[in-house]
């Protein structure tokens, strides 16, 4: 009779023990694998915002102001965007590349429109994926952060450049 009352007190208390080491270690899966807002804040890089002529610039392009949207959200830890099919992500693409303004499409700008469109990408397959590294993710967030800002600075370049009055000298004739 000893014997089953200590059979049944050792099935109770390992049945107890159990449930606490899964918690634990989903407690400790959701630690490695939740991207959060503090692990986008402590992404370094420099941030450019349009100048007020950019801005005026490409206030009609529509897509380009969804994209900062979605970037805003981004930075906010909302992967949500990038969490879509690859399919409607070249179709946004394309539809940002296509509505382009043309006071906007220099060849600098392409260049730095096919470099957000690679991060983009890139982001939107990793983010897909159950398995990634948080530390691959994050690479490839500060990549597209990255892509965007140098975008920015292109256009403010840009606008800039074409404010500048540069008056060539005058040649004499001797």
């Amino acid at each position: 009779m000893k014997q089953l009352v200590l059979l049944c007190a050792l099935i109770i208390f390992s049945c107890k023990s159990e449930p606490k080491i899964e918690t634990g270690t989903t407690e400790l899966q959701e630690k490695d694998y939740t991207i959060k807002v503090e692990d986008i804040e402590a992404i370094q890089y420099t941030e450019y915002v349009l100048s007020p002529d950019s801005s005026e610039a490409i206030l009609d392009w529509q897509p380009y102001q969804d994209l900062q949207s979605h970037m805003e959200l981004l930075k906010a830890a909302n992967l949500s965007f990038f969490r879509v099919e690859q399919e409607i992500m070249k179709k946004f693409i394309a539809e940002l590349k296509m509505q382009q303004p043309p006071i906007v499409t220099t060849p600098a700008i392409r260049s730095r429109m096919t470099v957000l469109e690679t991060n983009l990408l890139r982001l939107q397959n990793l983010s897909n994926l159950d398995n990634i590294k948080k530390e691959d993710l994050l690479e490839a967030i500060k990549e597209l952060l990255i892509a965007d800002a140098n975008l920015k600075l292109q256009i403010n370049k840009k606008f800039e450049k074409e404010a500048q009055q540069i008056q060539l000298p005058v040649k004499t004739q001797q």
